[in-house]
């Protein structure tokens, strides 16, 4: 193999062991610190469409298997596999707008804000994903969780049409007319796609124009007993209302009063994706009826707001830099039980900057077969989301245990798992569980069709 053969098919840059940005590029500095041990052979930074096709031509010609990078978010290093050719899409972030039509054409590594930047100024919106660095790529292929997802759907299902470099090296645009079998797949296929997605185009939103929040604070001593009521009331909710329980730290202000509780507290937040202020107040006023009420610390209720500072609430709450384990709970379960593990264990959490989310969905009720045709399937009445984050290497161990406990208690409650936020890499049974199980079938058929010789990685079968 000779790289500068590469290097001389392509407008972008190839990057091998012994350069000198290798491990900068293979750890994708900036991100998840806790970087896997998974070394790739070449690093393909591609600058167009025509590149990525080099790329795959190159890897057959050496047998080499291709891994696909978007924006280098993936919380578990999904892109890094040993000795692989990894196709580095970061510079593909072009983004075009036709607001009259209400479709935008976005590349690949165009993150949640920088979209949502363009999109405002024609008064559109779409479902980006809560952490604003999140790109589209992988958050797209996944399925989407992104904001008021009640109303506008998982992000997948407003995918309209994609390109796509298939394992042949051709280029190809995919929709429901031109083949529909990749544009199944392509929407919630997950990380472990077998292709090469360029470019996506995605149905907009006019966007909301009084978007509005009510925010209550309950002492994490009576989370289950929120929960439980949260949970009762979901389905009578509007679904604008984007309804969610955390676990969190304090604000500052309210530190000395959760001291006990090693300063988590329990946030119960609902946002109202509405146009009018009494839209909003209608449909938020319904908070006011939960029956412990008078234990909440701090409210702060019908609050203006937008989607700008929901999504620096994002950085916030997952911020940069540190050393991230993920994984995600999809229940039918009432959600007092799993509330109640969540709580113990967070009180004995190594790192006080974990955290936990427990979303609940709102309006008609939210199943796998109202769904859209897609490889994206699975669903459930609350979907509970776990994050290990700390900032120290020597913490990896006890942090490591600490996820791994929490997340072996919640299983009895699991009817599956979303696949863009679970250790698919150190349990990688969390794949199949991510799908609907026809939706499997039929994707691991399409793999076979579209990639016989498995030159693309798909999804780990063991950790590598």
């Amino acid at each position: 193999m000779e790289a500068n053969e590469l290097r001389n098919r392509i407008q972008g840059n190839v990057v091998t062991a012994t350069d000198n940005e290798y491990e900068n590029l293979r750890s994708a500095k900036g991100w998840n610190q806790l970087t896997p041990k998974r070394y790739p052979r070449l690093i393909v930074q591609v600058a167009n469409e025509q590149d990525v096709i080099e790329a795959i031509h190159f890897a057959r010609a050496n047998q080499m298997r291709i891994a696909v990078r978007g924006g280098g978010h993936s919380w578990v290093g999904f892109s890094l596999r040993e000795d692989s050719l990894l196709i580095d899409l970061g510079r593909l972030k072009q983004t075009s707008i036709d607001p009259v039509a209400r479709i935008a054409t976005v590349q690949p590594t165009v993150t949640g804000r920088e979209l949502h930047s363009q999109l405002k100024t024609h008064g559109l919106s779409f479902p980006v994903g809560h952490c604003p660095t999140v790109p589209v790529s992988g958050f797209l292929l996944s399925g989407g969780l992104g904001w008021n997802t009640s109303t506008w759907g998982p992000g997948c299902f407003s995918v309209t049409e994609a390109k796509i470099v298939t394992a042949d090296g051709n280029l190809v645009t995919v929709n429901q007319q031109n083949n529909p079998d990749l544009f199944w797949a392509v929407r919630g296929a997950g990380p472990g796609f077998f292709g090469v997605v360029t470019e996506y185009k995605l149905r907009l939103y006019p966007a909301p124009r009084a978007i509005t929040t009510s925010t209550y604070f309950y002492p994490v001593q009576h989370i289950a007993e929120v929960g439980a009521w949260a949970g009762s009331i979901s389905g009578l909710l509007p679904k604008e209302l984007e309804f969610t329980l955390f676990i969190a730290q304090a604000p500052p202000h309210l530190s000395e009063q959760c001291r006990s509780e090693k300063g988590y507290v329990a946030i119960l937040s609902a946002i109202a994706f509405v146009d009018t202020t009494s839209e909003a107040t209608a449909a938020l006023n319904l908070l006011e009826s939960c029956p412990v009420l008078n234990q909440c610390v701090e409210k702060e209720i019908i609050q203006p707001s937008s989607l700008d500072a929901l999504l620096d609430l994002g950085e916030m709450l997952w911020p940069k830099g540190h050393r991230y384990l993920v994984d995600t709970v999809w229940t039918n379960s009432p959600p007092a039980d799993p509330l109640v593990i969540v709580r113990d264990s967070f009180l004995h959490a190594p790192s006080p900057k974990s955290l936990a989310v427990c979303v609940f969905s709102t309006g008609a009720e939210n199943n796998a077969s109202t769904l859209p045709d897609a490889a994206f399937s699975m669903t459930g009445r609350t979907l509970f989301l776990c994050y290990a984050i700390w900032e120290q290497q020597e913490n990896d161990a006890v942090n490591a245990a600490w996820h791994r406990t929490t997340i072996a208690e919640l299983e009895p409650f699991a009817v599956g798992h979303y696949v863009g936020e679970s250790d698919i890499v150190a349990k990688p049974t969390r794949v199949e569980r991510s799908f609907a199980p026809a939706n499997w079938q039929r994707l691991q058929a399409l793999r076979l069709t579209f990639d016989p010789d498995g030159l693309f990685h798909g999804h780990f079968s063991s950790v590598e």
